[in-house]
């Protein structure tokens, strides 16, 4: 109710063009890059990136991880395809820290999560967490991201049967999704899938 009585005191304004009624208005989302780089090695069955982290996309990303703009997310998901389609897919979030989804009030990756399988008709686990807090992967290089999220997830519970789709705000090198993917395939998933919004211009 409240969030409904502030919008209509101070509606939204687009990031890109600045004019009233959405964080994102359709003719600016259509004005950013998409990504047609390469991907990351996980030996997955797909993985599909919708944007380059630039622009009015990084802009959003960053209010919805930092100022508490939920309402992001569901905007986001509808840009991003369904990856097993006509199928009951299993969307799996990588997991926040817990220190950081208690400063936030909650998991931007779990409310991406939520907003696919709402658009696409899946289901959300919760079985993948995060057994050990990690520092931020931000500033740190590519050998050292990999070392930094090694054994820091695990999967709670039976395997899941049907296709699981991972998913992320922001992919930088992999080192996240690749040490996630390695879990959900020790714990006996086979069709598992990559879906990330944006991936910054880096290396594979």
């Amino acid at each position: 109710m409240w969030e409904r009585i502030i919008q209509a005191i101070f509606p939204d304004r687009c990031l890109g063009c600045h004019a009233f009624g959405a964080l994102l208005c359709p003719t600016c989302v259509a004005t950013c890059p998409a990504y047609h780089g390469a991907m990351p090695h996980l030996g997955v069955t797909a993985m599909h990136v919708q944007f380059v982290y630039a622009g009015a996309i990084r802009q959003a990303i960053l209010l919805l991880k930092y100022a508490g703009k939920r309402r992001i997310a569901p905007l986001l998901a509808q840009y991003m395809p369904a990856i097993f389609p006509h199928q009951r897919v299993c969307y799996v979030a990588i997991p926040a820290a817990p220190a950081r989804v208690a400063h936030r009030g909650y998991d931007q990756a779990v409310l991406l999560a939520q907003a696919l399988a709402v658009r696409h008709g899946g289901w959300v686990s919760h079985q993948l967490v995060r057994v050990r807090n990690t520092p931020t992967q931000a500033k740190l290089t590519r050998v050292a991201r990999h070392a930094n999220v090694r054994g820091a997830f695990a999967w709670q519970g039976h395997a899941v049967g049907d296709p699981v789709v991972l998913v992320d705000d922001v992919c930088t090198t992999g080192a996240t999704l690749h040490e996630a993917t390695a879990v959900l395939r020790d714990a006996g998933m086979t069709r598992i899938a990559v879906q990330v919004v944006a991936r910054g211009l880096v290396d594979c």
